[in-house]
């Protein structure tokens, strides 16, 4: 199936399932049924409880602390006055797309929805972004391009649609396990790469998950290390940092854990894992927005977005103005 463009402008707001069984999220509204608001329209804070890469090596973050995002690979590099250097790398022709946004099919699995770098003509990093349960891929897309700017690519696996979604033509989805997403992670980078193969970068990709997203992502970096050395937990995930997982991650190659919170309850949990994992030698941060409820963007997105330039420091591939 060819790959089709299409952007993407649902309204982006989530909060907590009260349901006692329900890991994740819900938007906004689905409880006295009218449309979710826009994203700039914040909704009432939801209970408390419910437990952003590198600038280049010294490269300082943006004066606000977020940081613009651009590979350096799109800098043309000094040509070297040393007698016998490698040619220049042969140009490579810019990305193109219909849209900011396109569809993905993926082996094995639904499609995901991929945020891609038009115009890139050099090779770019990719950020994964797991979603809630009762989320949609295309939210996180949208509020991760927001986040992280258009120089990267940004691929939101789907997971599997749940049989209480709203309607047809609005449907919510969950992911299996945690070791089924990781199957459709890696599914997703195969068709990315594929689909793109001049321009996606081979090397580690920078995991961020949202409540759901995040618990799973957790445990797929304790064992994939390599593949996720930096990651970014949103709302979610402490619970699954003992000791044991700390430690293998970082002798698996971890580096950074950023967590973001919005609520009391996630950001005293936060605080614990990360003592855990420094504890381990990984590097943490922990930061909280105004108390906003369960959810991933607004005022969330926007401390993401100011401590994004922490987590993706020293990373060569990315760099800050």
């Amino acid at each position: 199936m060819t790959p089709t463009a299409a952007p993407l402008s649902r309204p982006l707001v989530c909060i907590a399932l009260l349901a006692a069984a329900a890991l994740g999220c819900d938007r906004a509204g689905r409880a006295a049924g009218p449309a979710p608001a826009p994203p700039s329209a914040a909704p009432a804070a939801a209970p408390e409880g419910a437990a952003p890469a590198a600038a280049r090596e010294g490269a300082a973050p943006a004066a606000d602390g977020g940081a613009t995002l651009a590979p350096t690979g799109d800098a043309a590099a000094p040509a070297s006055a040393a007698e016998g250097a490698a040619p220049a790398a042969a140009p490579v022709a810019p990305l193109r797309a219909d849209a900011p946004f396109v569809e993905l099919p993926v082996d094995g699995f639904a499609s995901a929805v991929v945020s891609v770098p038009i115009g890139a003509t050099a090779r770019r990093p990719v950020l994964i972004a797991s979603h809630g349960n009762y989320d949609r891929p295309e939210w996180q897309c949208q509020v991760w391009r927001d986040i992280a700017g258009g120089d990267a690519f940004i691929l939101c696996p789907r997971g599997v649609a749940r049989s209480d979604s709203p309607s047809a033509s609005d449907v919510r989805f969950t992911y299996e396990s945690n070791a089924r997403l990781e199957q459709e992670i890696d599914a997703g980078l195969a068709a990315l790469r594929a689909r793109f193969p001049e321009h996606v970068d081979p090397g580690a990709v920078l995991y961020t998950g949202f409540s759901l997203g995040a618990i799973m992502g957790s445990a797929i970096a304790a064992r994939r290390a390599a593949l996720f050395p930096r990651l970014v937990l949103v709302e979610g995930g402490h619970d699954k940092w003992t000791p044991k997982a700390a430690r293998a991650f970082a002798d698996g190659g971890g580096q950074r854990v950023l967590f973001v919170c919005a609520q009391a309850g996630c950001g005293a949990a936060a605080k614990a894992a990360a003592a855990r994992l420094e504890k381990a030698g990984v590097l943490t941060r922990v930061v909280r927005s105004e108390e906003a409820g369960h959810r991933y963007d607004g005022p969330v997105a926007e401390e993401t977005r100011r401590a994004l330039g922490w987590a993706i420091e020293g990373d060569a591939r990315w760099s800050a103005p």
